[in-house]
């Protein structure tokens, strides 16, 4: 089976994340700020950070999956 995230799936899920960690920790306002910064200039769609994190999430992803298959296959009927 072949998986494969978007720009825009893993933007959504680094923006939810993002959203749970700002709301969750008990950051300062600057470090906040700096936080929603670097997520809107660095990580914006089509930035080279963001290239990177897609094609790295995806490579995990189908690692995650190559080895879930691989277990399931070794896996003994009568266990």
């Amino acid at each position: 089976m072949r998986v494969e995230f978007d720009t825009d799936e893993v933007w959504a899920l680094l923006s939810t994340v993002m959203k749970e960690i700002i709301d969750t920790v008990n950051f300062t306002d600057e470090d906040r700020a700096a936080l929603r910064r670097w997520r809107s200039e660095r990580m914006r769609p089509g930035s080279d950070e963001m290239k990177a994190l897609v094609a790295r999430v995806n490579e995990d992803l189908a690692r995650i999956i190559k080895t879930k298959e691989r277990s399931q296959i070794q896996k003994h009927d009568w266990v």
